[in-house]
């Protein structure tokens, strides 16, 4: 990937943060970016460390188009071009059955997730979208999972934001058939890893107590959780120019 540029989206921990750490072993140059600015700085130093100044990153909160702009920008500006998306930022903040969760608190929660997990994609993939039909190339990457293509018990918010990011990439793909450009887009479905999104998900303790809740989760961990590493490796081979897969 030594000719590549990329961006990933919530790239400062979990999924995010490892597809970008294999993208830069691979000699890709790579733009992340997290809403906090500490963690973005943190990580920074840690990659540039080891991948020297194919690493640069800035906060930005992918519900925010002038934000996601500014990256895009940025990355342009220092690497030259910008050849790969992947819209990786993504947050659940309830687990537990609809029912119990008040009007106010599901209206406030589904503004968030799906202002991150969807309308996030949306953001990033309309800012860069002109740099890649200029230079008639682009690999896109979303991350769906978490009940896009199936019913998931518990997360009904979560799944909703990460079904309009299923439905968004298979249009864009019928899209981009009709074009000669060489874009292609694809949907990441990385299984259930130990991240962030599981550990600061709020269980509704109407529903389940906190500590049965984590009894649950260490045999889940131990018997269900997908390795990250082994995951996220298969995203590389849809970055590639090689890629001929369209969705």
């Amino acid at each position: 990937m030594k000719n590549e540029t990329a961006i990933v989206t919530g790239s400062t921990n979990g999924i995010g943060k490892k597809i970008a750490e294999l993208f830069l072993k691979e000699g890709c140059k790579v733009a992340i970016c997290s809403r906090n600015e500490t963690n973005v700085s943190r990580t920074l130093v840690e990659f540039k460390e080891k991948f020297g100044d194919s690493v640069i990153g800035a906060p930005c909160d992918v519900s925010d188009p002038m934000a996601v702009k500014l990256l895009v920008d940025k990355t342009i500006a220092t690497f030259g071009s910008v050849r790969i998306l992947v819209a990786n930022a993504g947050v659940n903040l309830i687990y537990g059955p609809f029912q119990y969760i008040s009007l106010d608190k599901a209206n406030s929660d589904a503004k968030i997730m799906i202002g991150i997990n969807l309308i996030g994609v949306i953001n990033l993939v309309a800012a860069a979208l002109p740099y890649m039909l200029k230079q008639e190339y682009g690999r896109i990457i979303t991350l769906a999972g978490g009940g896009a293509d199936r019913p998931v018990e518990n997360m009904s918010i979560y799944s909703a934001s990460k079904g309009g990011v299923l439905a968004f990439t298979k249009c864009l793909a019928e899209e981009f058939k009709k074009n000669e450009n060489d874009i292609k887009i694809n949907s990441f479905f990385p299984g259930m890893i130990n991240t962030n999104l599981y550990k600061t998900a709020q269980v509704i303790e109407a529903w389940k107590d906190k500590k049965t809740h984590e009894r649950e989760m260490e045999l889940v961990k131990k018997y269900v959780m997908t390795d990250i590493e082994k995951s996220c490796g298969t995203v590389i081979p849809y970055a590639l120019p090689t890629c001929n897969k369209k969705r």
